[in-house]
């Protein structure tokens, strides 16, 4: 160091591999799997008659996912407001088979509501 002055040498051979995007990544699936384990009813035949209206709070705590090995906290609401397209593509392949339908997923609020319906046969 040289008059507050910090040099870095960097050598053009080098690989310097950034792995901080590629974790931020892939602790991000991780979170969004959190989330769709929270929307996902087992069983949801014996539950949903004619039709169920299943909400989410995500209000002040209610809104953190915490992986345990991870410092970064992610939001409910930024995959709600987001992801959203994911999010019902991924609740579609889980009801569908199980003959319920996703009607809609809407906001009101800090609340995110799941309409669900049984298919008619």
């Amino acid at each position: 160091m040289s008059n507050d002055i910090e040099f870095f040498i960097v050598s053009p051979k080098t690989f310097v591999k950034e792995t901080t995007q590629e974790l931020y990544i892939k602790k991000s699936y991780e979170a969004f799997g959190e989330l769709m384990k929270e929307l996902l009813i087992p069983d949801p035949q014996d539950l949903v008659e004619d039709s169920f209206l299943f909400y989410i709070t995500c209000d002040g705590e209610n809104d953190k996912i915490i992986l345990e090995d991870y410092d970064f906290v992610f939001l409910k609401t930024r995959f709600f407001d987001f992801k959203s397209e994911a999010i019902k593509y991924s609740l579609y392949n889980y009801y569908n088979p199980r003959g319920i339908k996703v009607n809609n997923l809407f906001r009101d609020g800090k609340n995110y509501f799941i309409e669900l319906t049984k298919y008619i046969k």
